[in-house]
């Protein structure tokens, strides 16, 4: 099956364990993810209070970088009743661009669709609701939905429809620990939000598989930041292709992300998206760090997509800085001002 139809489906503190209501499904400002492997399978599988997840044996293969923004009027028009859509950029690992759709209705939280590379859609006709937040422990929440889907299989383009259900709950809380894959480390509070969307796959009157994408979402109590995310997809596909050989799949892909713990805490005091400037951006030999506002660029770091330092400038003058040496692709630049702190991307060509 082609590839680009299965990484579609990866979109979709207090004292002792007590927990805090989860006030928003996504990030609102920019942020960072480690896409990461554990050494070993992630237990994910116990609900309660009081847990500990130990997620301390994790390295990382790339990064995510979600954005927030309002639709634009063809969005709209393509996915209607879309108040927000999540982007995440994908680096140094497929897929390259997932969108997904969401609707906020005085905060009752619904998806209206998902696209990768705008190659291949989900629209959910029927919203899929996943409840109106804040969220508590014990919460739950079934949704029926239905909806359109095309993309590409075997080289051949295929639409239909499909239908299913997604579940929602609030099924744990307790204490995280990641181990510092070249983000840093954390360990915090943290309560834990499951979704699980079914959904069968109709092409014309045939059912051509199934799809079920289990999702884990870790939020911190203390400050709500989306912490850890995991995302189960079961993929079974059986499609009697009448261009070509019949599509017989079976896959279960699963993916981590853990965030950049480098931006954590500095939401009060971090520089504003204008606040600071990268250019040229794709860059050859030499980045010019443009600050707008005339504050103080104390540090400016520049890591790989493995989490590697690869230039790291402790007392910036302000000079451009010297990029010749880097190999070809995708950079965090992270830039520190007194206490306040900013993550940008560039790309060395």
């Amino acid at each position: 099956m082609n590839q680009k139809l299965l990484t579609l489906f990866l979109l979709v503190s207090c004292l002792g364990f007590s927990q805090a209501p989860i006030n928003q499904f996504v990030n609102s400002a920019e942020t960072v993810y480690a896409i990461v492997n554990p050494a070993t399978p992630l237990d994910e599988s116990t609900t309660g209070a009081g847990l500990t997840w130990n997620f301390t044996n994790l390295t990382q293969i790339g990064t995510n970088t979600d954005t927030n923004a309002a639709p634009t009027g063809t969005e709209v028009l393509d996915y209607p009743n879309t108040t927000e859509v999540l982007t995440i950029t994908t680096a140094g690992t497929t897929p390259v661009l997932n969108k997904l759709f969401i609707r906020n209705n005085a905060n009752e939280i619904s998806l209206t669709g998902a696209t990768q590379d705008g190659n291949l859609a989900l629209e959910f006709v029927d919203n899929a609701t996943l409840g109106t937040f804040p969220v508590s422990f014990n919460f739950s929440n079934s949704d029926a939905t239905n909806g359109n889907f095309d993309g590409v299989v075997d080289g051949t383009a295929v639409s239909g429809t499909f239908t299913g259900t997604l579940d929602t709950d609030v099924d744990a809380h307790g204490t995280l620990n990641l181990n510092d894959f070249g983000l840093g480390a954390y360990s915090g509070n943290v309560t834990r939000l499951k979704t699980e969307l079914d959904i069968s796959l109709t092409v014309v009157i045939f059912n051509v598989g199934t799809v079920t994408q289990t999702n884990y979402y870790y939020y911190d109590d203390a400050n709500g930041n989306l912490i850890f995310r995991t995302s189960i997809n079961d993929i079974d596909i059986n499609f009697n292709n009448p261009f070509g050989d019949d599509i017989v799949f079976q896959e279960t892909i699963i993916l981590h992300e853990a965030i950049d713990q480098t931006t954590l805490g500095t939401d009060d005091n971090s520089l504003d998206v204008t606040t600071i400037s990268l250019y040229p951006n794709p860059a050859t030999d030499q980045l010019h760090v443009k600050n707008l506002e005339n504050m103080t660029i104390d540090a400016v770091r520049i890591s790989d997509l493995n989490g590697r330092t690869v230039v790291n400038l402790s007392d910036f003058d302000n000079a451009p800085i010297d990029i010749s040496n880097l190999q070809q692709g995708l950079y965090v630049v992270k830039i520190r001002s007194g206490t306040n702190y900013f993550t940008k991307k560039f790309i060395k060509k």
